[in-house]
């Protein structure tokens, strides 16, 4: 099972990130819809890394989206 989640940056950018359950090595998977992922010992940390991350890889989108305009 996983709970995805819709994150809203404050330019009113959206992302999601997925956190999934428990694995066989006590592990909580998560995901991002931009590629990135990575695994945490707590469900609550899981969100944290995977909101951590996004919110650079959005920050870094949009730096290069304004670059190009």
């Amino acid at each position: 099972m996983s709970q995805s989640f819709t994150f809203i940056d404050a330019g009113g950018n959206q992302a999601q990130y997925t956190v999934h359950e428990r694995d066989r090595h006590d592990e909580f998977y998560w995901s991002t819809d931009h590629g990135d992922h990575g695994s945490a010992p707590s469900y609550l940390l899981a969100q944290d890394r995977a909101r951590t991350v996004l919110k650079a890889s959005m920050a870094v989108r949009r730096r290069s989206g304004e670059a190009h305009r």
